[in-house]
C-alpha cells in the first residue's frame, strides 16, 4: 500500500516520512481492500502555539473513501490520531459487508435440515397436541 505526504506551511522530514507509512502501513490487517492513503498535513500558526492537522483519506479498491483527522501540537501525535481514528473506520466498514454477507447467508440457509435437538422437540410438540386431540 502507499501513503501519499503532502505537506503545507512546512517542511515534512525523513522521521516523519517514515513514521507515516510504518502507522498507516499496518491498516492492512483491519482490511485488505487498501488502494492508497493521501495524508494532508497542515501547520496552522506560528510560534509556541502552532498546532498540526492532519488529514487522512484511504481509498479502497471498490471507490470507497474514509478520512480520519487529528489535531495535536506535535506532527506525529497529530498523524497518531489520524490514524487511530481511520483504524476505527476500517473495522466498522469490515464489519458492516461482514455482517451483510452473514445476513445474505442466513435465507440460504433455510434448507437446510432441522437439528437432532430441533427435531426431537418438534416430536415432543406433535405428541403433546395429539394427547391433547384424544
Amino acid at each position: 500500500m502507499k501513503v501519499n505526504i503532502t505537506a503545507r506551511h512546512l517542511q515534512v522530514n525523513e522521521d516523519v516520512e517514515e513514521h507515516a507509512e510504518e502507522k498507516f502501513g499496518k491498516l492492512d490487517r483491519f482490511f485488505s481492500g487498501i488502494r492508497h492513503v493521501d495524508l494532508v498535513i497542515t501547520l496552522e500558526g506560528h510560534g509556541p502555539t502552532a498546532s498540526c492537522h492532519v488529514e487522512a483519506t484511504c481509498i479502497l479498491d471498490h471507490g470507497t473513501r474514509l478520512r480520519g483527522h487529528g489535531d495535536a501540537g506535535d506532527v506525529l501525535a497529530a498523524v497518531d490520531e489520524a490514524e487511530q481514528r481511520l483504524q476505527k473506520q476500517l473495522r466498522r466498514f469490515h464489519a458492516r459487508l461482514k455482517a451483510h454477507r452473514d445476513r445474505s447467508r442466513i435465507g440460504s440457509d433455510a434448507d437446510v435440515p432441522a437439528s437432532a435437538e430441533e427435531a426431537t422437540y418438534e416430536q415432543v410438540v406433535r405428541e403433546m397436541l395429539e394427547e391433547g386431540e384424544q
